[in-house]
């Protein structure tokens, strides 16, 4: 099972969903202590290097544990001790790496550690040969006291540096749970971009608008653009709203909402909301929807009914239909026969087109003669005949 580099903190559920596993990865993490592993009875190699653990505890029950890697962690010699004493029950392990631990840097924790883990036959990727494990048995009385010197020396260095601030750099546990927060953040980071990227990112939850506007009013709105229709003059006693939301919706996805001056429809995270002509009964109200077209219809009783006009006894109207008027035809008084001349005076008075009148001088009659060709006028005037050619003048 690999499950590295996944900014794990905890191990769980391994004891019961993986009893049976034989190679565990777990380098690369923020797992800060050994736990649920005890009951991995067929496991064979573990690996957990790269993480916070302090101390090598609770695989006493590993039984079939041959390769343990504890590379870079936080191993002190303080903790040096109960780690190889929790190790004499894998009776089983024949490699084992504390490289990159602080214990490492007492001069004597190689050959502690062979003189207490007889069963061992590598040690940070070096072979264990029988004079070693020979000599390092012989110095163990000399290695338990060195220990404890160190385990003091240890103790009075952390607590000399408890109030001292750590120098920027160091590696601690502290800064690489920060380090890995910074990854994890560009890794999200990464990973936001690229669904960005493909179309494939999460939208944020929609924020359905309240009832009131900024300005304290009702809002009216109609977010999906279904059709409505607000009647409230078919019915006198009621008003009814119909909204053509879509046919095939579930109606758990429909939530209305009625109150006495306005109704409120939400239609799939979209609003439809209106304000009553008059105001209504919630409680009296009725909703519907139509099997054939899917259609919203609310129907909302009026808290003060319409008053209808009764119509009289006789059944007939207040109002009387318009009919047409009768033609009349006037009388014409008997006048003057109509003269032979027509008078125009008078018909257009515009004084700035119609000419001044002119004298009644300029406008007598006047007696005309006809001058014969000679030059002479004569008092008979001769008829034309159009069939004689007119008088040649002659030089």
């Amino acid at each position: 099972v690999a499950l590295h580099q996944q900014e794990l903190e905890k191990i769980e559920n391994l004891e019961r969903c993986c009893r049976h596993i034989r190679i565990l990865l777990l380098q690369n993490n923020l797992i800060p202590k050994m736990e649920g592993l005890n009951k991995l009875k067929e496991l064979e190699y573990l690996n957990l290097a790269l993480n916070n653990i302090s101390k090598i505890e609770g695989i006493e029950g590993c039984e079939s544990l041959k390769k343990l890697d504890m590379t870079v962690n936080f191993i002190t010699v303080e903790d040096l001790e109960e780690s190889v004493y929790n190790l004499k029950a894998n009776m089983a392990l024949e490699d084992l790496y504390l490289t990159g631990n602080t214990c490492l840097e007492w001069s004597g924790c190689r050959s502690y550690v062979i003189a207490h883990l007889p069963q061992l036959k590598q040690f940070d990727g070096k072979l264990v040969i029988p004079h070693e494990r020979i000599k390092a048995r012989q110095q163990l009385p000399r290695l338990q006291q060195e220990l404890e010197v160190a385990v003091e020396a240890a103790r009075l260095k952390r607590m000399a540096e408890a109030g001292m601030p750590v120098s920027e750099g160091a590696y601690t546990k502290e800064s690489r749970e920060e380090m890995y927060l910074e990854l994890a953040a560009q890794k999200e980071e990464k990973e936001r971009n690229e669904r960005r990227r493909m179309g494939t990112e999460a939208k944020e939850p929609r924020v359905v608008p309240g009832v009131y506007n900024a300005r304290g009013e009702i809002r009216q709105c109609n977010e999906g653009k279904y059709d409505f229709n607000m009647d409230d003059s078919s019915f006198p006693d009621k008003v009814v709203f119909e909204l053509a939301v879509p046919k095939y919706l579930d109606t758990t996805a429909l939530d209305v909402d009625v109150q006495p001056t306005y109704v409120r429809v939400v239609c799939k995270d979209k609003v439809t909301q209106l304000k009553l002509p008059a105001e209504v009964q919630p409680d009296a109200s009725k909703v519907q929807r139509s099997k054939t077209t899917g259609s919203l219809r609310i129907e909302m009783p009026r808290l003060e009914p319409h008053h209808v006009r009764e119509l009289k006894k006789d059944g007939t109207p207040d109002l009387q239909p318009l009919k047409p008027a009768k033609e009349t035809i006037p009388s014409r008084a008997p006048t003057a026969p109509p003269s032979k001349t027509v008078s125009v005076k008078g018909m257009y008075q515009d004084p700035k087109r119609v000419a001044k009148e002119k004298p009644a001088q300029l406008l007598r009659e006047v007696k005309t003669t006809r001058v014969s060709n000679s030059g002479y006028s004569t008092a008979v005037d001769d008829d034309d005949d159009d069939d004689i050619p007119p008088l040649e003048n002659r030089h």
